[in-house]
């Protein structure tokens, strides 16, 4: 046995030692590689993550125009439009008169696409989207720096908006939250 396995070690060693000659040494032989093509984007899927990416901004930034007590309203035209726009700068309104502002992120549970439509030479212009925030982490303080938040304020809220897609970008149009246990 010995024997046998110096012999595999000897021939396996003068395998791998290039060859002293004048040749050019073989290229190693082509092994054909399987290409996969990436599968074609299911265009429901491709817009319901589209219109729930444009939900979770548009949360953020109606986090930073409340928790700026209603001054951070640049970025309201990028994700809101329509009645969603103007029911926005109102609040943006009321929180700067009432000199109030929010302290603390929710967080968002959870967001996906409960319906999709408009679809015109194959893209999809409406969405409808539902999330559950949680609000524990939040509150909202006068100018003093005083609590307002009632007391038995829901923690988790079922939010529900539509999106549009105006001039390519998805935007919210209309929106109804609701203290539920999500």
């Amino acid at each position: 046995m010995p024997r046998r396995l110096a012999t595999v070690a000897l021939i396996t060693t003068v395998a791998t030692l290039p060859a002293c000659t004048t040749e050019s040494p073989k290229p190693p032989p082509v092994i054909p590689t399987t290409s996969t093509t990436p599968s074609p984007v299911n265009p429901s899927q491709q817009a319901g993550d589209a219109a729930v990416t444009a939900y979770r901004r548009y949360i953020q930034v109606i986090n930073g125009m409340t928790a700026s007590g209603g001054t951070e309203v640049k970025n309201l035209p990028s994700v809101a439009a329509g009645v969603e726009l103007r029911v926005s700068e109102i609040q943006a309104e009321n929180y700067r008169g009432r000199k109030i502002k929010t302290i603390g992120l929710p967080d968002i549970i959870w967001a996906k696409p409960t319906k999709l439509g408009g679809a015109t030479a194959g893209k999809f212009t409406t969405a409808s989207v539902q999330a559950c925030l949680d609000t524990s982490k939040t509150y909202a303080v006068d100018a003093a720096g005083k609590n307002i938040k009632p007391p038995g304020t829901p923690t988790r809220w079922l939010d529900n908006r539509d999106l549009q897609l105006v001039q390519g970008s998805w935007k919210v149009v209309r929106g109804l939250n609701q203290g539920a246990q999500c």
